[in-house]
C-alpha cells in the first residue's frame, strides 16, 4: 500500500499506509507477522517505510519476496523483502521531492535497510516477475523488471540480497504496467500506451 502523499504514514505503525502486508487468503492474520504484539499496530504489517510499491514478486528458488517502488524525484527502489524491516522511506531517500526540495538528507541509516538496486533518475518501476521458464534458459532464476516512464523491460542479475547486474532488454516499446510470463514459458509485457497491447516475447531464429 503506498503512503498516498502523505510520507509521515509510512513510518507510523498504527496505520496501513506506506506498508507491505502479509494475510492470508481468507483475511486473516499471521500469528507470526512481525507486529502482531506490538502495541497500537496493524497486524497485517509485514514491512514498513514504503512510498508507493508497484510490483511483488516471490523468487520461486528460494522463496524470497522482492518488491518494486516508485520513489519520488528519483530514487525507485527494488526491495528484498524481510519481515518488520523498515525500508526507510521518507527517513532515508535517493530522491527529491516534485518541488526540488529535500526530503531527507541522508540516503542511508542505522536500522535501514537499503535497497537492492535504485534508479535515479526515476524510471518509474512497475510490475515484476522472476524468469523461471526454458524459452531463455540464459534468464532463468532473474528478475525480469517493467518501467512506464522510460519504457524499458529490464533485466535483474540477483545474488543473495544485491543486484548484481541490470540489463536493458527493451527501451522504447511503450509504458510497461506489467510483466509476466504465460504457460508455454513465454516472457510478455503488458502495456497501458499504446491501450491494452501485450506483447509476447520469442526467441530469435
Amino acid at each position: 500500500m503506498g503512503e498516498r502523499g502523505r510520507q509521515e504514514q509510512a513510518q507510523d505503525l498504527s496505520l496501513p499506509l506506506g506498508k507491505i502486508h502479509r494475510l492470508y487468503t481468507d483475511g486473516r492474520v499471521p500469528e507470526d507477522n512481525p507486529f502482531v504484539k506490538a502495541p497500537n499496530a496493524v497486524a497485517s504489517i509485514y514491512s514498513l517505510g514504503h512510498r508507493n510499491p508497484q510490483g511483488l514478486a516471490m523468487n520461486p528458488r528460494d522463496g524470497t519476496l522482492w518488491a518494486a517502488e516508485h520513489g519520488p524525484m528519483g530514487g525507485d527502489e527494488v526491495n528484498h523483502i524481510l519481515p518488520g524491516h523498515n525500508y526507510g522511506w521518507p527517513v532515508v531517500t535517493f530522491g527529491k521531492n516534485y518541488d526540488g526540495t529535500i526530503v531527507s538528507p541522508l540516503s542511508e541509516k542505522e536500522g535501514i535497510t537499503p535497497p537492492a538496486i535504485h534508479y535515479t533518475p526515476s524510471i518509474a518501476v512497475s510490475g515484476i516477475h522472476f524468469y523461471d521458464g526454458t524459452r531463455f534458459p540464459q534468464w532463468r532464476g532473474k528478475l525480469l523488471l517493467g518501467s512506464l516512464a522510460y519504457q524499458q523491460l529490464h533485466l535483474l542479475n540477483i545474488d543473495g540480497e544485491k543486484v548484481t547486474r541490470d540489463e536493458i532488454l527493451l527501451a522504447d516499446i511503450g509504458r510497461i504496467r506489467d510483466v509476466t510470463v504465460d504457460p508455454d514459458g513465454y516472457p510478455c509485457v503488458v502495456l497501458n500506451n499504446p491501450t491494452g497491447a501485450i506483447y509476447r516475447l520469442v526467441p530469435a531464429q
